[in-house]
């Protein structure tokens, strides 16, 4: 019976996450409201804040479902770490970058949307803000982990490498979804994954 429980609750969630991204997509974080929400997903005001108790809480649950898309699992300092992107840093090889870069490329349309909202909420909410904040970091100590195992790079340039390789990343990305625009998706990989060996790998 607790199974079944918790099956109706997640699928509960599901549907409320569902149409808050899509009433965030279509009318911005700020204007949405909790009932149009919950009217939305079929269900009510009461329902909704007993799975999310803030709207800090659904976005959360936002942060998750892109963990979860993009393989970050908890590392041991409870942080989300992606062990392919650590390893694709340490092994320095272009091909293998743009691979990589490639592959996230392809679940594009499936978290950024998120990410998009994750983004528009943490301008008007300190307490997303610092959790988007926290996981952009987590995102670039993947990286300079890379670099550290490979003994690549002075460790004093190890943090702005990784923030300038994921700071590129994050505005490609975005031309794809909340800016709408769509240039050559292979040549833009190609040029990034140039720019990602010569920050994280190239030390000629």
């Amino acid at each position: 019976m607790s199974s079944l429980r918790e099956a109706q609750k997640q699928l509960t969630r599901d549907m409320i996450v569902d149409r808050a991204l899509e009433l965030f997509t279509e009318k911005g974080y700020a204007a949405t409201t909790i009932d149009e929400i919950a009217v939305g997903a079929g269900t009510t005001r009461a329902t909704f804040y007993a799975h999310y108790p803030s709207r800090a809480d659904l976005m959360r649950d936002f942060m998750a479902r892109v963990n979860a898309v993009l393989d970050r699992a908890d590392g041991p300092d409870l942080a989300t770490t992606a062990a392919g992107l650590v390893d694709v840093v340490r092994a320095g090889e272009l091909d293998g970058i743009l691979a990589w870069l490639e592959s996230r490329a392809a679940l594009w349309p499936v978290f950024r949307p998120y990410l998009d909202v994750l983004d528009e909420a943490a301008a008007v909410d300190p307490e997303v803000r610092a959790l988007v904040r926290g996981w952009h970091e987590e995102v670039i100590s993947d990286i300079v982990r890379g670099m550290q195992l490979a003994g690549r790079f002075s460790q004093e340039t190890h943090h702005i490498r990784g923030t300038l390789a994921f700071t590129q990343l994050d505005y490609v990305a975005t031309l794809w979804t909340r800016r709408k625009l769509e240039p050559n998706r292979d040549h833009a990989l190609e040029v990034l994954a140039d720019s990602w060996y010569h920050l994280l790998c190239d030390e000629g």
